[in-house]
């Protein structure tokens, strides 16, 4: 379950990097992107509730660490979690209501699409450190 659940997480963080770019591309050429806007402000939602979710179901092995390193995966994680899920769909929401040129919105987007870049990267490091001190492999068999 836990498996699953990872590697879901996973094509889905990608799939919101995929998205992002694609809306910053179609937004450039002034695309309408009504419906594709609600779709990654969707996916984002429900991405961050798996997260939540598959780090809720991995809780128990966590509980060993030390306050240091429990209060450094913390901080990761909600950096994570601002970087790759609430800053894209805050600004999808917030976009149609924004008075500057499309020129600035397109840069704000490109740097979006770093940052989602940086979470993914950072939630990467986070996997290494959390499977260094609980075991956890990625793609581990669940049989």
């Amino acid at each position: 379950m836990i498996n699953i659940l990872k590697n879901t997480i996973y094509i889905l963080n990608f799939l919101i990097l995929v998205l992002i770019i694609v809306f910053t591309t179609l937004f450039y050429f002034q695309t309408n992107i009504n419906f594709l806007s609600n779709f990654i402000v969707i996916i984002t939602i429900i991405t961050l509730f798996l997260k939540l979710l598959y780090w809720y179901s991995i809780r128990k092995p966590t509980e060993m660490f030390n306050y240091i390193n429990k209060s450094n995966i913390l901080l990761l994680r909600i950096t994570f979690c601002i970087l790759t899920y609430i800053t894209p769909a805050y600004y999808i929401l917030q976009q149609p209501s924004l008075v500057v040129s499309n020129h600035v919105i397109s840069v704000t987007l490109i740097i979006i699409s770093i940052l989602i870049f940086i979470g993914i990267l950072l939630e990467r490091y986070l996997f290494f450190i959390e499977s260094n001190i609980t075991g956890i492999t990625f793609f581990e068999n669940s049989s």
